[in-house]
């Protein structure tokens, strides 16, 4: 245990030498972030494939970029750019035929890149470990894709293996633009005089049409024009 608590103080002086050292943030300074993070969607689909409605993003992923300036200490403005990734549902189903098993698999995706104006209130600018509230509104372009594989699986009476071959695969692809907004909380931590680190929760919503991408999915619509909400953690390094 002592060696444990030893090795962290280590890395604690080495890799943040300035955390403890009052810094802050002082009216008139400008911030570059860069993070990245994962996120995970907290509703379904507008899309129900043989009775299962689909989630848009069980799991996702999302890299950005920010600037911000600070006219006072406790408020910053600027922009933010961030791409997002999410893996959503896949479903498959099996009909038995005489010879063959026919299958069907989905496979549903989405893609965002955001580009919103941005703001920041310090709740403590003063202190090196800062409390602070993150915001944001504006464009959200989403690209939604399903894909649909066909195939058929049969067992050889030679030596009794499974064999399996895919038939036909089609994806169907629909880019949407949306008002999208985002709000949170973030932890930010100064390490010297220049690089901060810190860590953030968001919560963000944007809005996709599903009425393309619906053209040719086998299944129904549950609603065209759809609200997706999405919570994310992002670790952010700050210049």
């Amino acid at each position: 245990m002592k060696r444990i608590l030893t090795i962290g103080l280590l890395v604690g002086i080495f890799v943040f030498p300035g955390v403890g050292q009052a810094q802050g943030i002082e009216g008139g300074q400008r911030l570059w972030s860069i993070y990245g993070g994962l996120g995970t969607a907290l509703q379904k689909s507008g899309l129900e494939v043989d009775g299962k409605n689909l989630s848009w993003g069980n799991i996702g992923g999302e890299l950005g970029l920010s600037y911000l300036y600070f006219p006072s200490e406790y408020f910053g403005m600027g922009i933010d750019l961030r791409y997002a990734g999410f893996q959503g549902s896949e479903h498959y189903d099996e009909t038995p035929g005489w010879w063959y098993r026919y299958t069907f698999e989905s496979d549903f995706e989405m893609h965002t890149l955001q580009l919103m104006a941005a703001g920041r209130i310090n709740l403590n600018p003063g202190s090196s470990v800062r409390l602070y509230i993150p915001f944001g509104a504006g464009a959200v372009l989403s690209d939604g894709s399903m894909t649909y594989t066909w195939g058929r699986e049969f067992y050889s009476y030679y030596d009794d293996t499974l064999y399996h071959e895919d038939c036909y695969e089609n994806t169907e692809r629909a880019a949407d633009v949306s008002f999208g907004w985002y709000a949170g909380v973030g932890l930010e931590f100064d390490s010297n005089g220049k690089i901060t680190w810190g860590l953030e929760a968001r919560y963000n919503s944007f809005r996709y049409d599903y009425g393309r991408l619906a053209e040719d999915v086998r299944g129904a619509l549950l609603g065209k024009d759809t609200e997706h909400s999405y919570i994310s953690l992002v670790f952010k390094l700050n210049f």
